[in-house]
């Protein structure tokens, strides 16, 4: 976050991204009015209408609307919190100059809140009444810190709304303009019904769903019955894949003829979500062929994972003793059973799938390289090779090698991969990276960045890096987080258990022993948090985001598997789940995955409402691009779902914007963004793509294509 108001506006608003411009403390501010023209509400309160000067903000899930100068601009942030912008070239909230906020007042009246926010210090001049929509309200007249904010405050069905104004400079014209923004929003603030959250099949883009392992079977729990069922009774499960859509669980039996568990023998399975049609993909006798294993060696699979929103798999193969670590790639679906191999036996490869789910990315000791899904399954694999290769000497540090994923991330438009490769040797946490951008294409391979570092790991959203690094006395090491050098777009990034916890939203949050705490935008460290912490009270271990606002985590002293929220709530999936140390790499495999998928995602472009194809625009134009889009799936759009930028040229648009529309299935929307033509003559294409409350993408990919010039 840049240049931040202190105090209310910084605690409000630091987890939305937004901040405003430092600005010049006037001598005096601009005086606070006592009382309002805006008449008591009823229960058919209805939202002014605009003028010729202003524009209608309305926000029906959290109950209010208002009037604001047609010259700013309005930019969602999240359901619960908007700013208005000046209509200059800045598309981001960090110019902003009004901050809006609601959240839950939690049985506190205006002037309680009011007084917590007094006691924390920086209000300068006493407070005043003042009455908004017949509700008694509250100004602080003026909050100091980088930029000097008039906030005001009210409370109504337990709901705090909080407006902040960053005060202007001490000349007149300012003073003036300012005036007329504070009169104009707070005069025509209305407080209306609030709209009931959307109906539909369960939650928003689906209830969770947790398949786990316990006592070495394989269970579903669903949040929608808040009950687990038994679908396999084995006995021999060691760890569990679910499927993107939640319909299918892939699993792996392991069999201990002596006990021993570093001599065991190893199947994979897959069985539908309700217990039904269980069948084998890969039988112990294949792995032990395939692998050229003897009767008394241990065979396993150390890796599974499901490709993207499909129904095939990705597994890695290895046997002890003559391997250690992964050796072979492989690709099964569930559906036909068909199989392909796409790195053979012997050889260690970093693999994922692309969200379009129709190719892999390969890394191998000698570089990247890209199969198509349906090519492999036909038998006939071909491979696409970077032109150029990468440059560096050395091999890279392979997942199977080292537990350290170099493979880093899918671009969520499926054009390109992001890798890790080594510069030069070092240690404790020293050796210099770069990071490289590899296009599916076969073009050449970009540098992007270089650091000294290890457990590198991307943000959601591609903006960030975080990184481990520690060369200090006495072996001191530190979370450090970048930001990247070139527009990347969303991402689909490879976990690092070892890094940040990166929700689907692109917050970061530090994970502690027994809490939880959200990062700082714009942090330079991971000790940069902002806002309290979320207190588990209980040591808590792996965690795993279902969507961005839920998780599935463990618990210690007792095992117990938990759907967390960051409201602070929590439910009790299981007690006793399975967490089974790999004897063989020393890694840890998962007994449990979740999704949120009872009901599938999909939509369709329906036409261009404004800005057709090829539209003239001088430069540093701004505009508005809306598309109409229909929900063809079974999922109720809500706030949860994401409008985002994809890929292309942004032309300063917002990373990610929330519907403010519920949208039931079949139902059609328009989704705007505001845009700024490039200063500089050519043509532009940006693409936008809805996104799941998972981080998922799915459906239409609109674009906007201009001419500058």
């Amino acid at each position: 976050m840049k240049n931040v108001p202190s105090l209310v506006v910084a605690a409000l608003f630091a987890l939305t991204g937004c901040g405003s411009a430092a600005t010049t403390i006037p001598p005096s501010a601009p005086p606070v009015p006592t009382t309002s023209p805006t008449s008591i509400p009823t229960a058919e309160a209805t939202c002014p209408p605009p003028s010729e000067d202003t524009r209608l903000l309305t926000r029906e899930q959290t109950g209010f609307c208002l009037l604001y100068p047609e010259s700013f601009i309005e930019v969602g942030t999240d359901p619960t919190q908007v700013c208005l912008v000046p209509g200059e070239p800045f598309m981001a909230c960090h110019s902003a100059k009004v901050f809006i906020n609601v959240a839950d007042a939690a049985g506190r009246t205006v002037r309680q809140a009011a007084d917590e926010v007094i006691a924390q210090g920086g209000v300068i001049g006493d407070p005043s009444p003042l009455t908004i929509a017949g509700q008694e309200a509250v100004v602080l007249p003026e909050v100091g810190g980088q930029a000097s904010t008039r906030v005001v405050m009210l409370v109504h069905d337990d709901r705090l709304y909080t407006v902040g104004f960053v005060l202007p400079g001490a000349d007149a014209p300012s003073v003036a303009e300012f005036e007329l923004l504070f009169h104009t929003i707070i005069d025509s603030f209305t407080l209306v019904p609030a709209a009931p959250p959307p109906a539909g099949t369960g939650l928003a883009g689906g209830s969770a769903v947790v398949a786990y392992v316990k006592d070495d079977d394989v269970l579903v729990w669903e949040e929608t019955t808040g009950q687990s069922q038994t679908v396999f009774d084995a006995g021999d499960v060691t760890q569990v894949e679910i499927s993107d859509d939640g319909r299918l669980v892939a699993f792996v039996r392991r069999m201990l003829p002596d006990g021993n568990p570093r001599y065991g023998r190893s199947s994979l399975w897959v069985v539908d979500r309700d217990g039904a049609n269980p069948r084998e993909l890969v039988s112990d006798a294949q792995l032990r062929s395939r692998l050229g294993a003897s009767e008394t060696d241990d065979t396993d699979f150390p890796e599974v994972a499901w490709i993207p929103g499909t129904h095939r798999l990705l597994y890695s193969v290895m046997f002890f003793p003559a391997y250690i670590y992964s050796s072979g790639v492989y690709l099964v679906d569930a559906d036909t059973l068909a199989s392909a191999e796409l790195v053979p036996v012997g050889e260690s490869a970093d693999f994922a799938g692309s969200p379009d789910g129709e190719q892999v990315a390969l890394l191998s000791e000698t570089g990247p390289f890209f199969v198509k899904v349906d090519d492999a399954h036909s038998g006939q694999v071909a491979f696409t090779y970077p032109s150029g290769g990468i440059s560096g000497p050395g091999q890279y540090s392979l997942r199977a090698g080292s537990g350290i994923p170099s493979l880093k991330a899918w671009t969520q438009d499926s054009s390109a991969v992001l890798i890790r490769g080594p510069i030069a040797p070092g240690g404790n946490l020293t050796t210099r990276w770069t990071i490289y951008s590899v296009p599916v294409d076969g073009s050449a391979a970009q540098a992007l960045i270089t650091l000294s570092g290890d457990y590198l790991e991307l943000a959601p959203d591609g903006s960030l890096l975080a990184f481990m690094r520690g060369a200090g006395p006495g072996g001191a090491s530190g979370r450090f987080v970048v930001p990247m050098p070139k527009e990347l777009g969303p991402l689909a990034v490879n976990r690092d258990p070892l890094g940040l916890s990166w929700s689907p939203s692109g917050s970061a949050f530090v994970l502690g022993s027994e809490e939880m705490t959200r990062l700082c935008a714009n942090a330079a460290q991971a000790i940069e948090v902002c806002g309290p912490p979320l207190d588990f009270g209980e040591p808590v271990g792996p965690l795993e985001w279902i969507d961005r606002e839920r998780f599935v985590y463990l618990a210690s002293v007792p095992n117990r598997l938990l759907l967390g929220s960051l409201d602070g709530s929590r439910t009790v999936i299981a007690e006793d789940p399975r967490v089974l140390p790999n004897a063989n790499s020393g890694s840890i495999a998962l007994g449990f995955a979740g999704v949120a998928s009872t009901c599938r995602d999909d939509s369709e472009f329906v036409s261009d409402v404004t800005v057709p194809d090829g539209t003239h625009f001088s430069p540093n134009t701004l505009f508005r691009k809306t598309w109409r889009l229909r929900n063809t799936g079974d999922c109720a759009w809500d706030d949860s779902y994401r409008l985002t930028f994809l890929s292309g040229d942004r032309m300063s648009g917002p990373r990610s914007a929330p519907l403010t529309d519920p949208v039931q299935p079949g139902e059609e929307i328009d989704l705007s963004v505001m845009l700024i033509a490039p200063d500089s003559a050519g043509t532009y294409l940006g693409r936008w793509q809805l996104f799941g409350p998972d981080g998922t993408p799915f459906g239409a990919a609109p674009y906007v294509a201009i001419q500058v010039p």
